[in-house]
């Protein structure tokens, strides 16, 4: 692309930017906010969602997977393909198998 070229595409932009007086301009659409109370809130109870957690995390112990300890309760580490070792999915830290 030569220099003529260019200036011709930039004077083709600013003619575009400046609308005519008889073309609208274009509205964008938003969604709109939904409120706190009228939003879809989750059903199950955090105690409930905490035990199911600690309960997947046992399972995942017996099975052989490493826990990170970056939260609590841990991060399961999954076990990565071409490398093979077992990586956090939250802090990405790295253990050898």
């Amino acid at each position: 692309m030569n220099l003529n070229e260019l200036q011709a595409l930039l004077s083709q932009e600013e003619t575009a930017d400046q609308p005519d007086e008889a073309t609208p301009l274009p509205v964008k659409l938003v969604p709109r906010r939904q409120d706190p109370e009228t939003a879809p809130t989750l059903a199950m109870p955090v105690a409930a969602t905490l035990a199911e957690r600690l309960q997947e995390i046992e399972l995942a112990m017996k099975l052989g997977y490493l826990l990170c300890k970056c939260t609590w309760p841990p991060q399961i580490m999954v076990l990565t393909g071409v490398d093979h070792v077992y990586r956090c999915k939250r802090c990405s830290r790295v253990r050898e198998m």
